[in-house]
């Protein structure tokens, strides 16, 4: 049976005034619309946070990357670049950044001379930290007020499917 036999369907009309175009609503497009709103919304929220705290998207990102390489907390240039997924250019204007903050030092590579290690300096653990916690309690609590905890849980399992099956596909 396809998908459209599978869901309810009903008109919207997108356009304004006496244009319309009446489409046919599929679960996959409201699962597929719900999710873009979503990751917009908390996306951008999420920016305006790690703005407050003076950095950048891809700084926060790569402090977080540091964390979680755990002590020492310290990853090499490509370890990050494959962590962050930024073009080396970019990640050498992000170390530069957060290096002249304080948040991270650069040591030299006893495995390659040609390369400096990136380490977390507590200045940058204790950010990275304050501002993962608050992330977490802010999008916790935006969640919450839309569902309740067997909901979240659900959707918890059911999202935590997705990616894994989207990425399998588009290995093929």
């Amino acid at each position: 049976m396809g998908e459209k036999s599978k869901s309810k369907t009903r008109g919207i009309a997108i356009g304004s005034g006496a244009s319309s175009w009446p489409i046919t609503v599929t679960t996959t497009a409201v699962i597929v619309k719900s999710l873009f709103r979503c990751r917009n919304f908390i996306w951008d929220n999420d920016h305006k946070i790690v703005d407050q705290f003076g950095l950048t998207w891809g700084q926060f990102d790569t402090l977080v990357a540091l964390r979680f390489a755990g002590s020492p907390y310290q990853l090499s240039p490509t370890q990050l670049y494959d962590a962050v997924q930024v073009s080396s250019g970019g990640l050498t204007k992000i170390l530069i950044g957060l290096e002249s903050k304080g948040l991270v030092t650069r040591t030299d590579n006893p495995d390659d001379q040609r390369s400096r290690l990136v380490r977390l300096a507590p200045k940058g653990r204790k950010m990275v930290e304050k501002i993962a916690d608050q992330l977490a309690s802010i999008n916790g609590d935006l969640i919450a007020e839309a569902m309740g905890p067997d909901e979240r849980e659900e959707l918890a399992k059911l999202l935590g499917k997705l990616p894994g099956a989207l990425e399998q596909r588009g290995e093929r």
